[in-house]
């Protein structure tokens, strides 16, 4: 007698291990989306809400407030070297 189909489909673990792969290919793509989004809405921000005092404290606006201040501030500071 040759062999059991049926044993030899059990004792392959390919088909499994495929599917555990893209399982976890799923949850770590699901986990990084979901890390990307929260990121940006905490830390980014929204740089056409900069007035909103929440939104101030965000990296993108106090970027943005370096790079264009508001007219009552300067805009950068300058150290006169003497020669």
């Amino acid at each position: 007698m040759a062999g059991n189909p049926i044993k030899k489909a059990v004792k392959n673990d390919k088909g499994q291990t495929v599917v555990e792969y893209l399982l976890l290919l799923v949850v770590m793509a699901t986990i990084i989306s979901s890390l990307i989004v929260t990121i940006k809405n905490r830390y980014l921000g929204d740089a056409t809400k900069c007035d909103n005092p929440a939104m101030a404290k965000t990296l993108l606006c106090k970027i943005n407030r370096l790079i264009s201040p508001l007219p009552t501030e300067k805009r950068f500071q300058y150290f006169p070297f003497k020669k």
